[in-house]
Protein backbone atom coordinates (compact mmCIF):
# COMPACT_ATOMS: atom_id res chain seq x y z
CA UNK A 1 0.00 0.00 0.00
CA UNK A 2 2.78 2.45 0.92
CA UNK A 3 4.23 1.82 -2.21
CA UNK A 4 1.91 1.72 -4.38
CA UNK A 5 1.08 5.24 -2.38
CA UNK A 6 4.45 6.67 -3.16
CA UNK A 7 4.53 5.46 -7.23
CA UNK A 8 1.27 7.32 -7.80
CA UNK A 9 2.67 10.51 -6.50
CA UNK A 10 5.33 10.18 -8.62
CA UNK A 11 3.58 8.98 -11.78
CA UNK A 12 1.51 11.90 -11.35
CA UNK A 13 3.74 14.37 -11.65
CA UNK A 14 5.53 12.13 -14.71
CA UNK A 15 8.52 13.09 -11.87
CA UNK A 16 11.54 10.09 -10.52
CA UNK A 17 13.04 12.81 -8.38
CA UNK A 18 10.87 15.28 -5.81
CA UNK A 19 11.92 17.35 -2.79
CA UNK A 20 10.13 16.70 0.61
CA UNK A 21 8.00 19.62 0.03
CA UNK A 22 6.97 19.01 -3.45
CA UNK A 23 6.13 15.06 -2.56
CA UNK A 24 3.99 16.16 0.78
CA UNK A 25 2.12 18.37 -1.32
CA UNK A 26 1.66 15.93 -4.04
CA UNK A 27 0.37 13.45 -1.77
CA UNK A 28 -2.14 15.77 0.11
CA UNK A 29 -3.25 18.88 -2.09
CA UNK A 30 -2.85 17.69 -5.53
CA UNK A 31 -4.03 13.62 -5.19
CA UNK A 32 -5.65 14.85 -1.90
CA UNK A 33 -5.04 11.71 -0.45
CA UNK A 34 -4.56 12.55 3.40
CA UNK A 35 -4.11 15.81 4.95
CA UNK A 36 -0.83 17.82 4.85
CA UNK A 37 0.32 16.62 8.97
CA UNK A 38 -0.43 12.92 7.37
CA UNK A 39 1.04 13.52 4.06
CA UNK A 40 4.62 14.13 6.15
CA UNK A 41 4.05 11.43 8.40
CA UNK A 42 3.44 8.88 4.87
CA UNK A 43 6.89 10.26 3.37
CA UNK A 44 8.87 9.79 6.47
CA UNK A 45 7.18 5.76 7.07
CA UNK A 46 8.47 5.51 3.51
CA UNK A 47 11.72 6.29 4.39
CA UNK A 48 11.95 4.28 7.19
CA UNK A 49 10.73 1.38 5.52
CA UNK A 50 13.28 1.98 2.72
CA UNK A 51 10.77 2.78 -0.16
CA UNK A 52 12.12 6.42 -0.74
CA UNK A 53 15.62 7.40 -0.18
CA UNK A 54 17.31 10.65 -0.78
CA UNK A 55 19.57 11.66 -3.19
CA UNK A 56 21.38 15.61 -3.21
CA UNK A 57 18.10 16.93 -1.39
CA UNK A 58 15.64 15.12 -3.54
CA UNK A 59 13.51 11.93 -2.53
CA UNK A 60 13.71 9.28 -5.27
CA UNK A 61 11.45 5.56 -5.07
CA UNK A 62 13.76 2.75 -4.46
CA UNK A 63 11.98 0.51 -7.54
CA UNK A 64 10.57 1.29 -10.69
CA UNK A 65 7.86 3.04 -11.11
CA UNK A 66 6.78 0.79 -13.84
CA UNK A 67 6.44 -1.64 -11.42
CA UNK A 68 3.65 -0.62 -9.62
CA UNK A 69 0.33 -1.12 -11.47
CA UNK A 70 -1.74 2.33 -10.30
CA UNK A 71 -5.51 1.35 -10.68
CA UNK A 72 -7.59 4.86 -11.73
CA UNK A 73 -9.46 4.98 -8.93
CA UNK A 74 -6.83 3.75 -6.33
CA UNK A 75 -7.47 5.49 -2.70
CA UNK A 76 -5.19 4.66 -0.08
CA UNK A 77 -5.66 3.04 3.20
CA UNK A 78 -4.03 5.17 5.93
CA UNK A 79 -4.77 2.22 8.78
CA UNK A 80 -2.79 0.26 6.49
CA UNK A 81 -0.49 2.24 5.59
CA UNK A 82 0.96 2.59 9.32
CA UNK A 83 0.16 -0.69 10.56
CA UNK A 84 3.02 -2.75 11.32
CA UNK A 85 2.36 -5.34 8.86
CA UNK A 86 5.79 -7.32 8.92
CA UNK A 87 8.11 -7.35 5.89
CA UNK A 88 7.36 -11.40 5.61
CA UNK A 89 3.37 -10.36 5.08
CA UNK A 90 4.26 -7.59 2.51
CA UNK A 91 6.87 -10.27 0.51
CA UNK A 92 3.83 -12.32 0.45
CA UNK A 93 1.71 -9.78 -0.65
CA UNK A 94 3.67 -9.29 -3.52
CA UNK A 95 3.70 -12.95 -4.31
CA UNK A 96 0.15 -13.44 -3.72
CA UNK A 97 -0.50 -10.54 -6.57
CA UNK A 98 1.88 -11.58 -8.85
CA UNK A 99 0.96 -15.38 -8.96
CA UNK A 100 -2.68 -14.86 -7.96
CA UNK A 101 -2.63 -17.82 -5.66
CA UNK A 102 -4.21 -17.64 -2.50
CA UNK A 103 -2.69 -16.40 0.89
CA UNK A 104 -2.70 -19.54 2.23
CA UNK A 105 -1.25 -21.80 -0.13
CA UNK A 106 1.65 -19.39 -0.58
CA UNK A 107 2.14 -19.22 3.07
CA UNK A 108 2.24 -23.33 3.34
CA UNK A 109 4.63 -23.57 0.06
CA UNK A 110 7.00 -21.13 1.89
CA UNK A 111 7.04 -23.05 5.09
CA UNK A 112 7.62 -26.08 2.59
CA UNK A 113 10.47 -24.29 1.45
CA UNK A 114 12.11 -23.56 4.68
CA UNK A 115 11.45 -27.09 5.61
CA UNK A 116 13.44 -28.41 1.96
CA UNK A 117 16.35 -25.70 2.82
CA UNK A 118 16.66 -27.40 6.34
CA UNK A 119 14.64 -24.70 8.36
CA UNK A 120 18.10 -22.68 8.72
CA UNK A 121 17.21 -19.56 7.01
CA UNK A 122 15.07 -17.02 8.49
CA UNK A 123 11.38 -16.77 7.08
CA UNK A 124 11.81 -13.66 5.14
CA UNK A 125 15.22 -15.23 3.35
CA UNK A 126 13.12 -17.93 2.49
CA UNK A 127 10.13 -15.81 1.10
CA UNK A 128 12.72 -14.54 -1.51
CA UNK A 129 13.38 -17.27 -2.91
CA UNK A 130 10.61 -18.94 -3.21
CA UNK A 131 9.78 -15.26 -4.90
CA UNK A 132 12.74 -15.20 -7.37
CA UNK A 133 11.99 -19.35 -8.00
CA UNK A 134 8.52 -17.61 -9.32
CA UNK A 135 9.83 -15.20 -11.27
CA UNK A 136 8.43 -12.14 -9.38
CA UNK A 137 11.03 -9.36 -8.89
CA UNK A 138 11.74 -8.36 -5.15
CA UNK A 139 14.61 -6.93 -5.51
CA UNK A 140 13.32 -4.13 -3.73
CA UNK A 141 12.88 -5.83 -0.36
CA UNK A 142 16.80 -7.39 -0.42
CA UNK A 143 17.86 -4.60 1.43
CA UNK A 144 15.22 -4.56 3.82
CA UNK A 145 15.23 -8.20 4.31
CA UNK A 146 19.40 -7.48 4.59
CA UNK A 147 18.66 -5.00 7.86
CA UNK A 148 16.31 -7.15 9.49
CA UNK A 149 18.47 -10.27 9.64
CA UNK A 150 21.43 -8.23 10.98
CA UNK A 151 19.44 -6.59 13.65
CA UNK A 152 17.84 -9.75 15.04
Amino acid sequence: MLRKTIASAYKSKGKRKMDRKELTYTLSFDLKFFSHETSKKVVEQAERKGILHEVEGLLEPSFELDDEEIEPDFRPDVNRIFSDESLFDRIVDRIVSETGKDRASVIAEINQKQLQLGNILDIEVVALIYALENQIDVRDFIEEVEREMFSR
